[in-house]
């Protein structure tokens, strides 16, 4: 699978405050090298994991579900300079004073309340209720097939319409307290870490949380936005990096170490998720991928 992205600017939808507002899906990682916005950007996190880095101020991971508002001109980046595989909504406002808001669905002092609260949420994981969830998909449906229907009037009024309330349940939902982790996935995630070297079978898992399978993985991948199994190879990954700058282990030791079947099979996963090779990681070559996955969630 191929990844894939749509950037629709704010003036082709009557938004002249809005700067753009995109789709990313990413099945393995990419470059997400140090840039900065003249206004907000807000990063709505629906599938996958990723983290973003800041020059003075300290990392934030995201999991599916959670969202993040980068204050203007602050220099960020993918975590080590990557963007981990994911599906992601952007939405980042213009840089200009309050009268970009004119000719909007809002009012100027509708604006300056929006931009003061967007700043009280900075820089923090924030959970989003299925409300938002919802409207979020909804907007990176419209925002795909923008470009086939762009002419279209009601195609520009539908997705101005859902930017503006995405826009407004947001800040709703900005004030809240950030994201913490639920019961139920720090079990899992504890699991989990302490098999991190063995052959895991779902089964077990399944068996010792007491659910049906599929209301672990529905679960489980409600909280953080993956399912167990692919959260294990993350974490795997996590692990090898460690032993890969810290150890003189082969890489097929290290496969073997960390619970993959074979060096080969390693080697393709560390790959996906860090962008180079294990021969290349211990050679010294910048890092690309999670460097660790925190226990969030909701």
């Amino acid at each position: 699978m191929d990844n894939r992205s749509v950037k629709i600017p704010g003036g082709a939808i009557g938004l002249p405050m809005v700067l753009h507002v995109g789709h990313v899906q990413s099945h393995f990682a990419t470059r997400n090298t140090w840039h900065s916005h003249p206004g907000f950007e807000l990063i709505f996190l629906l599938d996958g994991a990723s983290g973003y880095e800041f020059e003075n101020e300290p990392a934030v991971e995201l999991h599916g579900g959670h969202f993040l508002v980068i204050p203007p001109q602050t220099v960020h980046r993918g975590l080590h300079d990557v963007r981990a595989p994911c599906t992601l909504c952007g939405l980042a406002l213009n840089g200009t004073p309050p009268r970009a808001w004119r000719n909007t669905p809002f009012t100027l002092s509708d604006g300056r309340r929006i931009l003061a609260a967007l700043q009280r949420a900075s820089l923090e994981a924030h959970y989003m209720d299925p409300s938002l969830r919802w409207l979020v998909r909804r907007l990176m449906t419209e925002v795909l097939g923008f470009p086939t229907h762009a002419r279209r009037v009601e195609a520009q009024a539908v997705l101005r319409a859902l930017v503006c309330v995405v826009l407004v349940e947001t800040v709703h939902q900005g004030l809240a307290s950030p994201a913490t982790p639920g019961a139920f996935v720090s079990a899992a995630i504890t699991y989990l870490r302490e098999h991190i070297h063995d052959t895991v079978y779902m089964a077990d898992l399944v068996r010792r949380l007491g659910f049906s399978r599929a209301r672990v993985f529905e679960m489980f991948k409600a909280e953080t936005g993956l399912p167990p199994n692919e959260y294990l190879q993350r974490l795997r990954i996590e692990e090898a990096e460690k032993l890969l700058g810290q150890t003189n282990q082969s890489v097929t030791e290290i496969a073997l170490a960390t619970g993959f079947g074979s060096g080969q099979h390693f080697s393709t996963v560390f790959a996906r998720y860090t962008g180079i090779s294990p021969t290349d990681f211990r050679k010294g070559a910048k890092p690309k991928g999670p460097s660790s996955l925190q226990d969030v969630a909701r």
